[in-house]
């Protein structure tokens, strides 16, 4: 570099790069947060989770209920519906068994 003289100026800016320790931990942070995230997404979206449901028991309650007069037959008839809508609910990522099947640690759907 030249002063407006002509002349070498002797001192030139100094660039500081950024230190190796600090680009390190930059690069484990979002690698970090990338795997979280990349985890959380496959978690809710594709792993497959075990549900069940106690259509056994469900329908029996209900017949239960029609043989004591407590619900009529079109209200059977929307209580069995809820029941198939929660069924079809579930997303596609939700295996449902019977609660015959599971021996335990799966969450049960309730119409």
């Amino acid at each position: 570099m030249t002063d407006e003289a002509g002349g070498k100026s002797a001192a030139a800016p100094i660039k500081y790069s950024p230190g190796l320790l600090a680009t390190t931990m930059v690069a484990l942070l979002v690698s970090l947060f990338t795997s979280i995230g990349i985890v959380i997404v496959y978690d809710q979206r594709y792993a497959q989770k075990i549900v069940s449901m106690d259509i056994k028991g469900y329908i029996r309650s209900q017949r239960d209920m029609v043989m004591r007069s407590e619900v009529t037959d079109e209200q059977l008839r929307k209580n069995i519906d809820a029941m198939e809508t929660a069924l079809l609910a579930e997303p596609a990522n939700h295996t449902v068994l019977l609660k015959d099947v599971v021996l335990r640690n799966a969450r049960e759907i309730k119409p």
